[in-house]
C-alpha cells in the first residue's frame, strides 16, 4: 500500500473509505468512468459513478469493467503539491467555454504533465510507448495548441488559487502498486 502512495505526498486518508471497491471503464467524457461502492459515511465522497483520471501514465489498468477492492481513498484538498491539478479542475468549465475544441484527452495530458511524477512530456514521448488512446498510427489524437494553452492558464493562476466553498479537488484511489493510480473529482 505505501509503495503505491510513495509519490502521493501530504494527502489524508478519508474516513470510512478503506473498504471501497472501484469498477473502472473507459469513457468519452473523461479518461475513465469509475463506479465507487463500499464507501462509509464521510464528509467528502459518496458511492456512485464519477469521472476518473489517471496520475501514473506508465502503469497499466484494466478499464473494461474491472473491479478493484479494498481501495482506500485520499483527499488532496488544500495540499500544496496538488494545487495545479485542483486548480485545473476548478477552471475546467471555463476552459470548455473558451476552448470548445478541448476534449478529455487534453485534460488528461494536462493532469499527467502537472503531476510530473512520473515525468510526462507529450512533445518528447514516443507514440509507440505512450498510453493507449493518445496516438493513432503515430499521429496525436489531441490538440497540442489547446494543451499548451491549458498549461499556460494553469501556470498563470494556480499559485494564487485558494480553495474554498464549492471548490473541486482530486480524491485519490490508492490502487495496488502495480496498477495505475486513479483519481476522481469531488466538490467541497
Amino acid at each position: 500500500m505505501e509503495d503505491s502512495l510513495e509519490t502521493v505526498e501530504e494527502v489524508s486518508l478519508i474516513s470510512e473509505t478503506s473498504n471501497t471497491s472501484i469498477t473502472v471503464n473507459k469513457s468519452d467524457e473523461s479518461y475513465f468512468r469509475i463506479e465507487f461502492s463500499g464507501i462509509g459515511t464521510n464528509d467528502i465522497i459518496t458511492n456512485g459513478e464519477r469521472e476518473g483520471w489517471c496520475i501514473d501514465w506508465q502503469k497499466p489498468i484494466n478499464a473494461s469493467n474491472s473491479t478493484y477492492e479494498n481501495i482506500p481513498l485520499y483527499s488532496t484538498y488544500n495540499v500544496e503539491s496538488w494545487k495545479p491539478i485542483n486548480y485545473l479542475f476548478n477552471i475546467v468549465d471555463d476552459l470548455h467555454s473558451s476552448m470548445p475544441e478541448m476534449t478529455y484527452l487534453e485534460i488528461q495530458l494536462a493532469v499527467w504533465t502537472l503531476r510530473g511524477n512520473p515525468e510526462f512530456d507529450v512533445a518528447t514521448i514516443d507514440p509507440e510507448n505512450s498510453p493507449s488512446g493518445i496516438f493513432r498510427d503515430g499521429q496525436p489524437l489531441f490538440n497540442m495548441e489547446v494543451l499548451e494553452e491549458i498549461l499556460e492558464i494553469v501556470e498563470a493562476g494556480y499559485k494564487t488559487y485558494e480553495p474554498g466553498e464549492n471548490s473541486r479537488f482530486a480524491v485519490i484511489a490508492a490502487t495496488p502498486a502495480d496498477v495505475q493510480t486513479v483519481i476522481t473529482v469531488v466538490e467541497k
